[in-house]
C-alpha cells in the first residue's frame, strides 16, 4: 500500500547505523532504529510464566515487549503508517532475521509480505542494491534462532535450581558456557598432571677450510637413531657428554646436499574467529573489545566528509569474497605493486569449519582504496589498529605467495649426523605489503622457520672443520593455558557456539566466577571446577563437546529448512528434564561437605565445612547459623588491600615458593597474605588480630606419602605440617613446641571400628592422640589410644 509523497522507511538495529544510512540515502528515505531486540522471553516472575515457553502447547514461545521499548514501538508504528514502503534491515544472520520478524509482529506487518533486506556492507551502493532484491522474512532462519533461544532458556531454567540445591544460590549453567568451562578445567588438570622431562639438543659450528663463514648445524642422528627426547643419550647431561667426547676434535664430511624452492602462501581473509584470535595475539584485545571496535567500523564512520562503513559484516565463519571486491583488490595490487605481485588467478580459500555459512562473506574492507594511511586521521587508535589489520590481511590474501630457496645438507662426524638448513627469500610476494609482517592467528612464539639463513656453497664429500659443539639442556613444557585466542580457536574447532557467541561465552564464564583471567591466561576457580565436575557427572550429555557440537549442527538443519524446530526441542527436552528430576532427587549436595584440612573456625574453634556462593568457594563454621565464622579457601586470592584500619603490607615470603606475598582481604573481611604468583602457587599466610603475619617455622621435610614439600600451618591444636600437594594428598604431621616433628604413635596390632568394621587410624586432637575411623566422615566413631601403645617419638 504505497502512499503518494510518503518516504520509504528503513528499520535497522543501531541508531548510529540509522544515522549513517540516513545521510547517504537522502530525503527520500527515513532511517530508524529498533535499538536491538524489541521482544524477548519474560524476565523475572516464577514458574511456567517466567519460563516463557508453553511446553504442553508444542513449545509455543510467549514473547513480551522488552521493558523500555514501548515508546520506541509506538514511534515505529507511527512511521510505518506514514511510509510508502517499509524495509526491515537488521543484520544478515539468525539474530537479525529474528529481529525483523519481531518487528513485523509488533508493528502489525504481514511477515509473509514484509520487505526484508540484507547487506554485508553499510554503503550506499550495498543498501540500494539490497532494496532491489527485497524478500520476505526467512522463517527457517527465525525458527533456528527461536530454537537456540528456547534451548538456552530450557537448560538454564532447569539446571539452575539443581545448582541452587546442590551447590549455592544464584548459580547458573548454560548450554554452551558449561562446555567452555569444562575445556578450561580439563586443560588445568592436564597441566597439574604434567611431569617435566629433561632432554638435550646439540648444535655444532663448522667452517670450510680457509674460510671463516660459520655453518651452524643441529645433531639429527646418533648411532643410527634419531636424536631427540627419545634417544637414550639425549635425556641427560652425562649422555650428551658421551657424544661430545666421541666427536670432539673430529672433522665433518658433507653428504646429501638438497636444494629446492618453496612457497609461503598468505592466510585467508578474516572470519570472526580468526579476527578475534589475531587481535588477541597482536593487539592484546579481548574478544569482546574486538567485536565492539569491529561493530563501529562496520556501522560507519565519517571519512572525508562522507559516512562510510569501513568493513563488511563482522559475524561470519565464511572465507568467501564477493567477486567485485576481488576485482577491485586485484586492480589495486596491479597499480601499486605490479603484475608480479598478482596471481594469475584469484586465490580460492576454504574454511576449516565444516559448519561455515558460505553464503556469507569474510571480513574485508568495503573499499580497498581506503588504505589505513588514508583513514588514520578519522579513526581512534583502537579503530585504526583493527582496521589496519583487516585491510592488510585481506589485501595479502589476494597477492602472490612469497618464494624461498631452501638448502640443506648433512654433515657426518663419526657416528653423528648433523644437519644444516638455510633459507633465502627470492620473492617477497604478499610480504611486500607489510615488510614481512603477517597478522596470522597461529602462535607467534616460534617463527624461526620464517627467518632467513643463507648457507655458503659446499661440495659433496667436502671436509669441514668442527669449531665447537654446544649441547643445550631443555625441559618439556606442559600444555599452554588457554588465552582468549586459543580458547576461541578451541570453541570453533569443537563446534561450540557460532561467530556471534564466542565473545559472549567468554564474558559469561568470567562474570559467573567459574574462571579467572591472569596475565591473559584462563584459570578455573574452585567454584568452576566444582560446578563443572558436578555437571559432568550428572549431565554428561550437556557438557559433552560432541553433544554440543551436534546440537549446533541440528540448528543449522533448522536454518536450512531440513529440521522442524519444535520436534528438535521435544526430542531434547523430555529426556533432559527426566535427568534433572532424577539428579535433584538423588545427588548429594556439595555445599556443607566436611573440610579435611586442619583449618578451624576463627570464631569458635570448631570444624569447618566447604560452602559456595555466587562469588566462589569458602570455608564456613559447621555450627552455622549459631556461629557465622568463615575463612577463605586456602589459596584463594582475595582482593588487594590498601592501608586501612591500621593494617598495611609487610614483607612476607611465601612458605611454598619463597616469592613475595601480597596482603589481601577476603569478601568476609578477614586479612591474609597470598602468594604473588597465584594461581600458579596457592600459598597463604594468616594474620593475627593486629594484622601482623603469623610466621610459622620452616621445616625441611618431604611428605612421606607423595614426596612433595611439607609446610607449617596453624590449627586450634597448634602448629602442624601439611603437604603442599593438598587436596590430592591430605597428609599431615604434628609439631612439638620446639618445632621438631612429632610422629604419631604406632599401633602394635590393627584396631577395627566397633560401628562399621573399618580400620581405625591414629589422629591428633586437642587432648592428644586418639583413634578415629578411617571412613570419616561417613563414620564418626572414635576411641582412646590403647594402653599398650608406645609414647610418640621425636
Amino acid at each position: 500500500m504505497s502512499k503518494s509523497g510518503s518516504k520509504k522507511l528503513i528499520i535497522v538495529e543501531s541508531p548510529h547505523k540509522a544515522a549513517v544510512i540516513q545521510k547517504f540515502l537522502g530525503k527520500e528515505f527515513k532511517a530508524m532504529a529498533s535499538v536491538g531486540h524489541i521482544r524477548d522471553l519474560p524476565k523475572g516472575g516464577r514458574g511456567k510464566k517466567a519460563l516463557g515457553i508453553d511446553i504442553e502447547n508444542n513449545f509455543a514461545m510467549k514473547y513480551d515487549i522488552i521493558k523500555g521499548k514501548e515508546k520506541r514501538i509506538e514511534e515505529l508504528k507511527s512511521a510505518v503508517s506514514q511510509a510508502s514502503d517499509v524495509f526491515l534491515a537488521p543484520d544478515p544472520d539468525r539474530e537479525g532475521e529474528a529481529i525483523a520478524w519481531h518487528l513485523s509482529e509488533a508493528l502489525g506487518l504481514d511477515s509473509a509480505t514484509a520487505k526484508r533486506i540484507t547487506y554485508t556492507a553499510v554503503t550506499k551502493k550495498a543498501v540500494l542494491e539490497a532494496m532491489n532484491h527485497a524478500r520476505s522474512i526467512n522463517m527457517d532462519l527465525v525458527n533456528a534462532q527461536q530454537a537456540r533461544r528456547a534451548l538456552d532458556r530450557l537448560v538454564g531454567f532447569s539446571l539452575s535450581p539443581f545448582l541452587w540445591q546442590k551447590v549455592a544460590r544464584n548459580l547458573s549453567a548454560g548450554r554452551v558456557q558449561s562446555p567452555a568451562v569444562k575445556i578450561i578445567v580439563e586443560r588445568d588438570r592436564e597441566i597439574d598432571a604434567f611431569v617435566t622431562q629433561e632432554y638435550w639438543s646439540m648444535k655444532a659450528i663448522f667452517v670450510q677450510q680457509g674460510k671463516e663463514i660459520p655453518i651452524v648445524a643441529q645433531l639429527s642422528q646418533y648411532q643410527s637413531k634419531k636424536f631427540g627426547i627419545d634417544h637414550p643419550l639425549g635425556q641427560s647431561e652425562a649422555g650428551v657428554e658421551q657424544i661430545v667426547q666421541s666427536i670432539q676434535g673430529q672433522s665433518g664430511i658433507v653428504e646429501r646436499i638438497e636444494k629446492k624452492d618453496s612457497q609461503s602462501k598468505p592466510s585467508a581473509p578474516f572470519t570472526t574467529s580468526t579476527l578475534q584470535q589475531s587481535a588477541n595475539i597482536y593487539l592484546r584485545y579481548s574478544a569482546t573489545r574486538t567485536m565492539r571496535i569491529a561493530q563501529r567500523l562496520y556501522e560507519g564512520i565519517e571519512i572525508e566528509g562522507s559516512p562510510t562503513g569501513l568493513i563488511t559484516y563482522m559475524r561470519t565463519d565464511s572465507v568467501n569474497i564477493d567477486p567485485q571486491a576481488v576485482t577491485e583488490a586485484r586492480e589495486f595490487i596491479q597499480t601499486q605493486y605490479g603484475a608480479d605481485y598478482l596471481p594469475e588467478k584469484a586465490p580460492k580459500y576454504s574454511s576449516n569449519n565444516k559448519n561455515a555459512q558460505d553464503a556469507h562473506e569474510a571480513i574485508r574492507p568495503t573499499d580497498v582504496t581506503l588504505t589505513p594511511s588514508r583513514v588514520k586521521a578519522y579513526l581512534g587508535n583502537d579503530e585504526f589498529r583493527l582496521y589496519e589489520m583487516i585491510w592488510l590481511r585481506f589485501m595479502q590474501s589476494q597477492m602472490s605467495p612469497a618464494r624461498y630457496a631452501n638448502t640443506s645438507f648433512k654433515i657426518h662426524v663419526q657416528e653423528a649426523i648433523f644437519e644444516a638448513k638455510g633459507r633465502q627469500l627470492l620473492f617477497d610476494g604478499f610480504l611486500a605489503l607489510t615488510k614481512e609482517k603477517r597478522y596470522d592467528e597461529e602462535s607467534t612464539e616460534d617463527k624461526s622457520q620464517e627467518e632467513e639463513l643463507i648457507l655458503p656453497e659446499v661440495a659433496l664429500q667436502e671436509h669441514l672443520n668442527m669449531e665447537n659443539v654446544q649441547p643445550q639442556q631443555h625441559f618439556t613444557k606442559p600444555p599452554a593455558r588457554f588465552n582468549e585466542a586459543s580458547l576461541v580457536k578451541s570453541l570453533e574447532k569443537e563446534g561450540i557456539g557460532r561467530p556471534s557467541t564466542y565473545a559472549p561465552i567468554i564474558q559469561t564464564i568470567l562474570e559467573r566466577g567459574y574462571v579467572i583471567q591472569k596475565e591473559r591466561s584462563f584459570y578455573a576457580t574452585e567454584l568452576g571446577v566444582a560446578v563443572s565436575d558436578l555437571l559432568a557427572t550428572n549431565f554428561s550429555n550437556i557438557v559433552d563437546l560432541h553433544f554440543t557440537a551436534g546440537m549446533e549442527e541440528k540448528l543449522d538443519l533448522v536454518e536450512q529448512g531440513e529440521q522442524d524446530w519444535q520436534v528438535l526441542l521435544k526430542e531434547f527436552y523430555f529426556p533432559f528434564i527426566a535427568q534433572v528430576d532424577s539428579a535433584i532427587k538423588d545427588v548429594e549436595p556439595l555445599k556443607g561437605r566436611s573440610w579435611h584440612g586442619e583449618e578451624v573456625c576463627p570464631n569458635c574453634g570448631e570444624n569447618l565445612v566447604v560452602r559456595y556462593s555466587k562469588s566462589g568457594a569458602f570455608l564456613g563454621c559447621h555450627n552455622y547459623p549459631t556461629c557465622k565464622g568463615v575463612l577463605p579457601m586456602p589459596g584463594q586470592q582475595g582482593d588487594a588491600v590498601e592501608d586501612e584500619n591500621g593494617i598495611s603490607q609487610e614483607h612476607v615470603e611465601c612458605p611454598i615458593c619463597q616469592k613475595v606475598m601480597e596482603l589481601k582481604k577476603s569478601r568476609f573481611g578477614q586479612y591474609f597474605y597470598a602468594c604473588s604468583d597465584y594461581p600458579e602457587c596457592k600459598g597463604t599466610v594468616s594474620v593475627d588480630k593486629e594484622g601482623k603475619p603469623i610466621i610459622l617455622p620452616r621445616v625441611n621435610k618431604s611428605c612421606d606419602k607423595c614426596g612433595k614439600p611439607m609446610i607449617a600451618k596453624m590449627s586450634r591444636q597448634g602448629v602442624f605440617l601439611a603437604c603442599t600437594g593438598y587436596p590430592d594428598c591430605q597428609n599431615t604431621m604434628a609439631l612439638n613446641k620446639d618445632g621438631t616433628i612429632e610422629l604419631a604413635p604406632e599401633l602394635k596390632d590393627p584396631v577395627m571400628c566397633d560401628k562399621c568394621g573399618s580400620a581405625m587410624i591414629v589422629k591428633r586432637g586437642p587432648r592428644g592422640w586418639f583413634l578415629a575411623c578411617s571412613k570419616y566422615p561417613k563414620c564418626r566413631s572414635a576411641k582412646p589410644m590403647p594402653q599398650e601403645a608406645p609414647e610418640s617419638t621425636k
